[in-house]
Order: C-alpha cells, then sequence, then structure tokens
C-alpha cells in the first residue's frame, strides 16, 4: 500500500551569499509570512527592528496589477525562467532540472540595490529588468502574496498558497559596513530583515533554523559551514502549498510505462484527467492544470513527435514561453496523464548567470558593491550563487522545494462539443508552476527520467 504523501505543492528558497576577501556579512528579508508563524529564536540582532515600516507608503501606491500585468516586465521574467532553464539542462543534458526563477530574481534583487556602475548594469541584463522596476515588481509581487487584489488598493483578500521570505546576514566583525539606504531599501522594498551575526557556529545555526521555519521544514542543513572569507549571506525563501482544484480519484491513477530520455521504460503511476486548457507550438503540446481557487497553475509541455526534450528547451526565450502557458488553443480539451514524480536538483547557477552577462559582480578587482557598503580589507564581490530545489507531484497537489545560496566575497467560451487532443506524459518532457492571475513563473523544470 502506498503512503500517503503530505499535500504541500511548492516551496523555494534562494540565498546568495556574499564574500569578501576577509569574510561575509549576511541580510534577510520576510514576505509575505503566514500571520500565525511564530519566528526562530536567534542569536543574531535584527539590524532592521528599528527601521520605520512604510506601509502607509506603500498603501498609496498603484494598483499591484498594473505592475505585475505589465507585458515587459512579465516577459523578462519569463525570459528569465527560460534562460535559467536552458542553463542548468545544458550543464546537467539528460538530467532532471529544476529551478525557481521567482526566488532567484528575489535573491539577485537584494544584490542589485546594492550594486553600482558596470556591476549593477551586468546585473540587470541578467535579471531583464532595471533595478527600480525589478524590485516594483518584486514588491508588487510580496503584496500579492499578502493577499491584496491585483486591481483593488483597498480591498483585502486570502493570502495566497504561497510564501516568501528574504534575508541578509551580515558578519558583525571584520569592519563591514552597511549602508542606512540599502537596509532600508531591504525593509521597505523588499520586506527584509536584516541580521547582524558573528559568523560562527551560533550563526550557522541561526541560519538554518531560519530557512527551516520559513520552509516549513523542507530545508534543512542549508550552510554546512561559514568560511572565513563569508561577510555577507543574501536569502530568499519562497514556499507554495496548494491543493489541486479537481483532486485525483482512486480510478484516475493507474499502472503505466515512462520511457526515459536514455530509452529505458520505468514504472509509473499516471494520472488521468480531462482538462480545458489546451497548449501547442511549433515544438510542443500541453496543458494546464489548476490549482485550488485557481490562483496557481500547473503546466506540462510534451515534445511533438521528432523533437527531442533537449530541442524543446533550447527554443523556449520569453516571447515563446509565455505565448504558449497564456495562449490556450481554443475550441480544443486535453484527455491528460501526469505521471506522480519526485525530483530533486542541486545547481551551481554561476555559470548561468555569467551567460546571460553577469560576470563583474563575480570579479574581486571589479565588482562595485559601494551602494551596499564597505569593507576596509577587501572588496565584496560575489563567490557563488547555489540553487537547490525538490518537487513532489502527487494526488492531492504537488510538494516542491528550492534553496538558493549566493555568496559574496572579500577576494577574490468553449462550443458544446470540443475537440479533445491526448496528452499523456509518459516521456521526457518540461514544467512549469505558474500564478494563474498574474502569469508570473514560480518554478521551471525538465523530467527526463522517473529513476
Amino acid at each position: 500500500m502506498e503512503r500517503p504523501i503530505e499535500r504541500r505543492t511548492a516551496l523555494a528558497l534562494l540565498g546568495l551569499p556574499l564574500a569578501l576577501s576577509l569574510g561575509s556579512s549576511l541580510a534577510g528579508c520576510g514576505v509575505g509570512g503566514n500571520p500565525d508563524d511564530v519566528p526562530p529564536l536567534l542569536a543574531a540582532s535584527d539590524l532592521t527592528a528599528g527601521v520605520g515600516d512604510s506601509a502607509s507608503v506603500r498603501g498609496a501606491q498603484a494598483p499591484i496589477g498594473d505592475t505585475l500585468t505589465d507585458q515587459a516586465a512579465t516577459l523578462a521574467a519569463y525570459d528569465f525562467a527560460a534562460r535559467l532553464l536552458q542553463g542548468c539542462y545544458k550543464a546537467e543534458p539528460g538530467g532532471n532540472v529544476l529551478v525557481s526563477p521567482l526566488s532567484a530574481l528575489f535573491a539577485l534583487a537584494l544584490a542589485e540595490n546594492g550594486a553600482a556602475g558596470e556591476t549593477l548594469s551586468q546585473m540587470e541584463a541578467a535579471t531583464g529588468m532595471g533595478v527600480r522596476d525589478l524590485t516594483s515588481y518584486l514588491e508588487a509581487y510580496a503584496r500579492r502574496i499578502g493577499g491584496e487584489p491585483l486591481y483593488d488598493t483597498q480591498g483585502t483578500g486570502e493570502a495566497l498558497a504561497l510564501r516568501s521570505a528574504n534575508s541578509v546576514w551580515l558578519r558583525d566583525s571584520g569592519g563591514l559596513s552597511v549602508t542606512d539606504d540599502y537596509l532600508a531599501t531591504c525593509k521597505d522594498d523588499l520586506f527584509a530583515q536584516v541580521f547582524s551575526a558573528p559568523f560562527d557556529e551560533t550563526t550557522r545555526r541561526d541560519i538554518n533554523s531560519w530557512v527551516s521555519s520559513k520552509t516549513d521544514g523542507m530545508i534543512e542543513g542549508m550552510v554546512d559551514e561559514i568560511s572565513d572569507e563569508a561577510r555577507l549571506f543574501l536569502i530568499n525563501a519562497l514556499a507554495f502549498d496548494g491543493a489541486w482544484s479537481d483532486p485525483y480519484k482512486d480510478d484516475d491513477v493507474r499502472d503505466d510505462t515512462f520511457t526515459a530520455v536514455d530509452g529505458t521504460g520505468q514504472d509509473v503511476r499516471m494520472m488521468r484527467s480531462h482538462e480545458s486548457h489546451y497548449l501547442e507550438n511549433g515544438f510542443a503540446e500541453g496543458f494546464m492544470r489548476p490549482y485550488e481557487n485557481h490562483d496557481f497553475a500547473f503546466v506540462a509541455l510534451l515534445p511533438k513527435g521528432g523533437v527531442g526534450i533537449g530541442d524543446l528547451v533550447g527554443s523556449l526565450d520569453g516571447g515563446s514561453l509565455h505565448e504558449l502557458v497564456t495562449g490556450a488553443v481554443p475550441d480544443v480539451e486535453v484527455s491528460a496523464g501526469l505521471p506522480k514524480f519526485t525530483a530533486s536538483h542541486r545547481a551551481l547557477l554561476d555559470e548561468q548567470l555569467h551567460s546571460m552577462g553577469m560576470l563583474d559582480a563575480f570579479e574581486p578587482s571589479l565588482a562595485d558593491f559601494s551602494p551596499l557598503g564597505s569593507v576596509p580589507d577587501g572588496n565584496l564581490a560575489v563567490g557563488s550563487v547555489i540553487q537547490k530545489t525538490f518537487v513532489d507531484v502527487n494526488e492531492q497537489g504537488t510538494r516542491a522545494a528550492a534553496a538558493t545560496s549566493v555568496e559574496m566575497e572579500t577576494t577574490a467560451a468553449r462550443p458544446s462539443d470540443p475537440e479533445v487532443r491526448e496528452v499523456v506524459l509518459n516521456r521526457p518532457f518540461v514544467y512549469l508552476i505558474i500564478d494563474y492571475q498574474s502569469a508570473t513563473p514560480l518554478f521551471a523544470g525538465v523530467v527526463t527520467s522517473m529513476a
């Protein structure tokens, strides 16, 4: 008998460890948290505790829908998602890949707001948005997570089945000095907390405790050790927990075979359903399956006959991916098959970000993070960007998690009888978890094997 899997739809964690030549600092932000959350007991000092709240300022802002549905911002978010997915798949061709573009953007925004000059320009090229546009986009999305309606600034709604938290952790020794403007931006615009800590064993435990609390225990042991060079960690945690709008029944699930990318047949439990959103372009066909309340949706893309999974991944860009995901074919419905599956992935994102134009941020002699702060014994630069992800798709919903770490160092209307197409995911496919209302991409992945 199969053991029931706890319903929890998606989780993402992104952290940017920023390191100086002789150490690192860490800062933190929390967005759209559950009001019932009990914060972990931390030894670290919260530097944003005394920074004024900007809620009154946010209340005067434009409806979040104006920002979240802006075509340029939306296409930039999809382009970033496509490039991140492509880069990770290229690094591991034929492997299972899962990334969280939204989590990555939150963490990168923490770094971008502390960057200047060519370093900033390159980071803006990588994310596809200017720093103010990116910050506004993420600030609006944080408000959406908290339940703010897209077009009613006076209205209130239920918080979404999605949580996000940002944190910045700073080393309290080594002369690191962080500007007041940066602290204010972290708290006011990115809903961030900034912690000062000694970067010893207690700090490692604090960081891991913070991460665990923000991810409902799905990410444990985020930081194995803190190097002497570490000065700063920038971390985002993104957790999605949603049930299907129409959960699968027992008789919807049957034995089937998945043909992996290497041609081997693998036993799977295939979940069958009838879906109303059929997706198609020259490379793929697929379907969209909504989660409860239709706030979010699972998108599945199966390569057409003669198209390899690598070809499909390589064909994606912001425009084509957005058009495919949002442009359901009229008068066509889907007899769909979605396998139960779990997958985990760990990726070093340095090379992907290099390929997007983000170069100087990693180079100690060129990086310019002067708006963030200064250190007397070196220059702040990004040491590494790491993302860890996990996904579990089952009858009740989707359980997923992602963790990304960036280290900075000082070194270095349909007809009555619509056409019905069959799309069964019994071979390698691409999938996404998106915000159905704003079309924001939360997760993007490739499944090539069920083993």
